[in-house]
């Protein structure tokens, strides 16, 4: 009986031992991750996750023949729409879209949506990969988030110029008079980001150099006629704006 009584404390004082012993494991583990910045959800895989931002865009789809869907974005565009013209091919079969517009909210695009009026039309989500810029830090890292600023600066911009174009509250001429100075400000943090990087020969650094060479070419190809002409070549340059960054962004 007593053997038995002195094995059940051993085995009492054991578990409590391995209690101890993994407390005080998960402690450090635990403090370790948030002195890192990362908290026990990281432990758990909650941060772990690949981080992205979406954006939206109106289209519709379906199309089997390009020239069909050539002929209906001339259609679009008419009407001061992108009518920008996409191909995929997922397992095989080949889907050719049309984007009416594209948005960083769901909400207006599924206003935008409803007052189309076509059964056939879809909201397309545009997922982009959002980076940590790991492979850089210091200044270096200063100077990679500044450039990316670009992004951000050319799609709101291209975004209340062709809204307001699109409800008459801006002239074409004030409309090219504000790209103008957004083209402007682009080259500015192009120059700053080539100054900035003049040594630096890491592949994303190019990427990022040739994405700021893209959105100023854009912003410069952008024409300007009619209303509805201007405010489409603008929707068209804004899509081409979102999938060059959604392209640049798998790479740093």
């Amino acid at each position: 009986m007593r053997e038995r009584r002195v094995k059940g404390e051993r085995d009492k004082g054991n578990l409590f031992v391995v209690a101890v012993i993994v407390l005080s494991f998960a402690v450090t583990l635990g403090l370790s991750f948030i002195f890192s910045g990362k908290g026990f959800l990281s432990l758990a895989g909650v941060f772990d996750k690949e981080s992205t931002r979406s954006f939206y865009a109106v289209a519709v789809g379906g199309y089997g023949d390009m020239t069909l869907a050539r002929n209906s974005a001339e259609l679009i565009k008419s009407r001061g729409g992108a009518g920008y013209v996409r191909s995929e091919t997922k397992d095989g079969i080949e889907n050719i879209e049309i984007i009416f517009a594209v948005y960083k909210d769901k909400t207006p695009a599924e206003k935008v949506l409803e007052t189309l009026g076509d059964h056939t039309a879809y909201i397309k989500e545009i997922t982009v990969k959002e980076s940590s810029y790991s492979w850089c830090e210091g200044d270096l890292k200063q100077a990679v988030k500044e450039a990316m600023t670009y992004f951000d600066l050319t799609f709101d911009k291209l975004f209340e110029v062709s809204n307001s174009l699109n409800d008459n509250t801006l002239s074409v001429g004030d409309a090219k008079t504000q790209i103008r100075v957004l083209y402007t400000h682009i080259e500015d943090i192009k120059s700053a980001f080539y100054q900035n990087t003049q040594k630096e020969t890491k592949p994303q650094i190019t990427e990022i150099k040739l994405a700021l060479i893209t959105a100023l070419a854009l912003l410069d190809g952008i024409e300007y006629g009619s209303v509805a002409s201007t405010c489409s070549s603008i929707r068209y340059a804004l899509v081409q704006v979102v999938f060059c960054y959604q392209s640049l962004m798998t790479t740093v």
